[in-house]
């Protein structure tokens, strides 16, 4: 499942989404983090912002959009993680680690991160899709 069918999929399960990201607000945010992000995320963010005033897919997932992700980053106090998702209103979430650029897991209740969710940003978004046991 490639990110244009990720968005469709989105689409179609009547997620709100908002509108696009300019590119300017992209690399506004990179700059922020002191993070480049991988191509994929800046092209779903250059076709939307995230999910809509915190709506959720069928399994209670929240992709951010670029605001909250600055201001989950700096609410987390874990200067190597970044959020872009969370499950169930923020029971957790789901973001890069700066160390690897890999997605991952934080459970708020800790400060650390170990939970491998997937290698690139893409494929996590297609376990968010696929409810992947990896996800929780």
């Amino acid at each position: 499942m490639n990110l244009d069918e990720i968005i469709t999929h989105w689409k179609k399960s009547d997620i709100k989404l908002n509108n696009a990201s300019s590119i300017d607000e992209i690399l506004e945010l990179e700059k922020i983090l002191n993070f480049k992000s991988p191509s994929s995320f800046k092209y779903l963010y250059s076709r939307i912002n995230g999910f809509k005033d915190y709506d959720s897919n069928e399994h209670i997932f929240t992709i951010y959009p670029l605001e909250r992700i600055q201001l989950e980053y700096f609410e987390n106090q874990n200067i190597n993680f970044i959020p872009f998702c969370d499950y169930l209103i923020n029971s957790h979430q789901i973001g890069f680690s700066k160390l690897d650029s890999k997605i991952y897991i934080n459970y708020n209740t800790e400060n650390n991160f170990n939970d491998l969710v997937a290698n690139t940003f893409e494929e996590s978004l297609v376990e968010i899709i696929n409810n992947s046991d990896k996800i929780y």
